[in-house]
């Protein structure tokens, strides 16, 4: 008799601090015995009737499609790429035309494939947010106003317009009527006395058929649509009114996520499935597993306090930064190239290129804070409730996914859009 005790208060001491904890914790989120579980017919008494099982060790929670920053370790690369930049711009701009636009051609990729995957759903924003952009705005704004001084481009192209209107005033002489005198008084039908003023000034100058599009009034020899500067300059100008459409589009939807409720976020971890029903925390919140069984994870929806921020910080940032550039557009535009500050030159995007920098500092620091702690709304300890073959609780504790965790998120985020081709032969939505 002595023998079959002693492995039933084993058996007691293993089970007794497992039960203790599992019915303090419903005793104190008031929880009862009768109430259904995740929308199944199992109810929370029939799942105390068998033993609570241990997780053997933590396991990690990471974020769904779209629910990470941009992972530090991307951060980190991209201040490697720019900082130096920014002070070869403020110094030797010319240096790094070809550095500049390659990494606003970058980052415009980068975010126009995050506006098109996530659809701005505000859950999302932390893939989609357009505050990268500023950098990148101030650096097409130096390459286009700088290059178009240095390159005297606006000249230029007032000289080739005005070449262009000569050589068509020639091609009309060159159809006025033969018997017609080239004189003060000759009058081509159809071209008012001004027009006709200027083609006999063209006569008198060039002679009466030999036009050149040479002039000593050109500011360049080599003609415009020769220099290649000209067609950088376009670029940059097309590269900056699309960084400014991007950032007024994401600023758009920004706002309008601020004006609505606290969105619900997805986090999955590999315990909650398969044949998980329903996740209890130490809070008592109760959260219904959604069962992924292509991704190996089940994953349940948390209050997105994150996402709700970073809406605000999108919003007032983006706004911001349209005002920043619209400063360094005027530095470019009314100061002149001489003047200086403390030695600094002032015809430079300061406001643009300081706060590309600081902003991307706070995407660090946020990325390496987010992919290392839980996301508010949910404790590290927590009762998962499956049904394989009968109701069982397991208990358990999570921990962040770490760098792994976000990169998963932002990349999945990033290019969901692709479907098949991203995600191979099954689709995840």
């Amino acid at each position: 008799m002595a023998a079959l005790r002693l492995p039933a208060l084993i058996l007691l001491c293993v089970f007794f601090p497992c039960f203790s904890s599992a019915s303090a914790s419903f005793d104190l989120c008031s929880l009862n015995a009768s109430d259904l579980i995740g929308g199944t017919n199992i109810t929370w008494g029939s799942v105390l009737n068998v033993p609570i099982r241990e997780i053997g060790g933590s396991s990690y929670l990471r974020p769904d499609i779209g629910g990470a920053l941009l992972p530090w370790v991307y951060t980190i690369i991209v201040i490697i790429i720019h900082l130096p930049v920014v002070v070869i711009r403020v110094v030797r701009w010319q240096k790094v035309q070809t550095w500049s636009l390659a990494a606003s051609v970058m980052t415009l990729a980068v975010t126009v494939q995050g506006y098109a995957s996530t659809k701005f759903v505000p859950e999302r924003v932390l893939t989609w947010t357009p505050l990268l952009l500023i950098i990148d705005a101030g650096s097409m704004a130096q390459v286009l106003f700088l290059i178009i001084e240095d390159r005297k481009l606006l000249s230029r192209l007032r000289y080739a317009l005005r070449s262009a209107k000569k050589a068509e005033a020639v091609v009309l002489l060159d159809a006025a009527p033969p018997e017609q005198p080239y004189g003060a008084h000759w009058s081509y039908q159809g071209k008012t006395s001004d027009e006709n003023t200027q083609v006999q000034e063209i006569r008198n100058y060039q002679g009466a058929r030999g036009f050149s599009v040479s002039d000593p009034d050109s500011p360049e020899d080599t003609p415009i649509l020769k220099d290649d500067s000209f067609y950088v300059a376009i670029l940059a100008f097309l590269l900056l009114a699309t960084v400014i459409v991007l950032q007024i589009l994401g600023l758009d939807q920004a706002v309008r996520g601020v004006r609505g409720s606290t969105p619900l976020v997805a986090w999955c971890c590999p315990v909650f499935q398969p044949f998980g029903i329903a996740v209890l925390d130490a809070s008592c919140a109760i959260y219904p597993i959604d069962q992924n069984f292509v991704k190996g994870v089940g994953c349940i929806l948390v209050p997105g306090v994150r996402q709700k921020t970073w809406l605000q910080i999108t919003a007032g940032g983006t706004a911001l930064g349209l005002i920043l550039e619209a400063v360094d557009i005027c530095l470019l535009t009314f100061v002149q190239t001489t003047t200086r500050w403390q030695g600094i030159k002032m015809r430079r995007p300061l406001c643009s290129m300081c706060g590309g920098l600081i902003v991307l500092g706070m995407v660090l620091v946020y990325g390496i804070s987010y992919a290392s702690t839980l996301p508010p709304g949910i404790s590290d300890q927590i009762w998962v409730v499956q049904n394989a073959d009968e109701p069982t609780l397991w208990e358990g504790e999570l921990i962040a996914a770490g760098l792994r965790g976000a990169m998963i998120g932002w990349n999945d985020g990033i290019f969901s859009a692709w479907r098949t081709a991203y995600y191979g032969s099954s689709i995840v939505q």
